[in-house]
């Protein structure tokens, strides 16, 4: 199914996390209790279809360190809000992608707030009991799994900050990406930097990981990490269906050319969330911000998308059955010949 989602209705301020888009035609909600985790093959049983969200929203910039721990309780309120606007009605979706750093944006160092002031400890500290709790909550609530991004502070490795992606259900945090290939903010440390070190302690796996869930085999890519076709088929080699990407976007890139390739050539679902503006506590600043926030299957097709000077929520089906569908069509003339390319990356 194709579904094309646009809207031209303005939202002013934060209000806009209130504004949902969905397609014009309602499918079957799929039951809180289906598994769609089992292997694709030609033998295998048909997949029961879900849906997934795609948010396209607004950011609050905190405008000091002292304003810091008010402006992420009011995001983290709005996020909350999206979510609960998604879940009305019947179709819910399973699935639901955030832009990037949705409690603190992606601009508090123009306010001069120090990486140390914002970023969480994701690994040894309770995960449901922090600052993501209510989200967590809210998965339980409604049996759904959320993916966003946040700032990392790294108790193993002392004096790194990561820019890490995060997948949050019922069982709390379920996956965890720092940022690897693509370079941030200059205070984030990218994996590409610390791979011995960070192996050492993670294992080989942890570039890059990939967890099984009950809704599908997942990956996560932050920002600019789709630029790069090998972190996709990376990703993809370990057996992700579904690559979450939460984002930021601007025009000079070609984010969807980019992104639609990357799904076709990966044989993946490519579910990106976007920030639509970053916006002062005194409403300054709300530039719109390029790109969009967009779903596209595995042949490439793009099943949702918003951008421009549009906010809200753009919804498709998730059908896993037709991963192995676009396998099929190409036989195999995506898949890259090791043969040839085996020399390509010797240092």
């Amino acid at each position: 199914m194709r579904t094309h989602i646009k809207r031209r209705d303005l939202i002013k301020g934060a209000a806009a996390f209130s504004m949902v888009i969905r397609p014009g035609r309602a499918l079957a909600q799929m039951g809180d209790s289906t598994d769609v985790s089992a292997g694709l093959g030609p033998n295998s049983p048909l997949r029961p279809i879900f849906k997934a969200a795609v948010m396209r929203i607004p950011v609050l910039v905190p405008p000091s360190v002292d304003a810091l721990e008010s402006i992420r309780q009011r995001n983290a309120a709005a996020m909350l809000e999206a979510i609960e606007r998604a879940m009305i009605g019947a179709d819910r979706p399973r699935l639901l992608v955030f832009p990037v750093l949705p409690y603190t944006s992606t601009r508090r160092t123009l306010a001069g707030i120090p990486m140390s002031a914002v970023a969480v400890d994701l690994i040894s500290e309770p995960f449901d009991q922090g600052v993501y709790g209510p989200i967590v909550a809210a998965c339980r609530r409604y049996n759904c799994y959320v993916a966003t991004s946040t700032q990392e502070k790294n108790p193993k490795l002392p004096g790194t900050y990561h820019h890490t992606g995060l997948l949050i259900g019922p069982e709390g945090l379920v996956l965890r990406s720092p940022k690897a290939q693509a370079y941030s903010a200059p205070d984030v440390t990218s994996l590409r930097d610390i791979v011995n070190e960070y192996t050492e302690i993670f294992g080989d796996d942890s570039i890059f990981p990939v967890v099984d869930t009950p809704i599908g085999k997942i990956g996560c890519l932050v920002e600019g990490e789709v630029e790069v076709m090998e972190a996709a088929r990376f990703v993809a080699s370990k057996g992700a269906e579904i690559i979450v990407h939460p984002s930021l976007e601007s025009d000079d890139v070609p984010w969807s050319a980019i992104k639609q390739a990357t799904a076709y050539q990966c044989h993946v679902f490519l579910l990106t969330g976007t920030v639509s503006r970053n916006i002062g506590v005194d409403g300054s600043g709300a530039l719109w911000r390029g790109g969009a926030s967009t779903i596209i299957g595995p042949d490439g097709a793009i099943l949702a998308s918003m951008g421009g000077q549009v906010e809200g929520i753009a919804i498709a089906d998730i059908d896993l059955n037709t991963i192995e569908e676009a396998r099929l069509k190409t036989r195999g003339a995506t898949r890259p010949a090791g043969v040839l390319y085996k020399d390509m990356y010797r240092d």
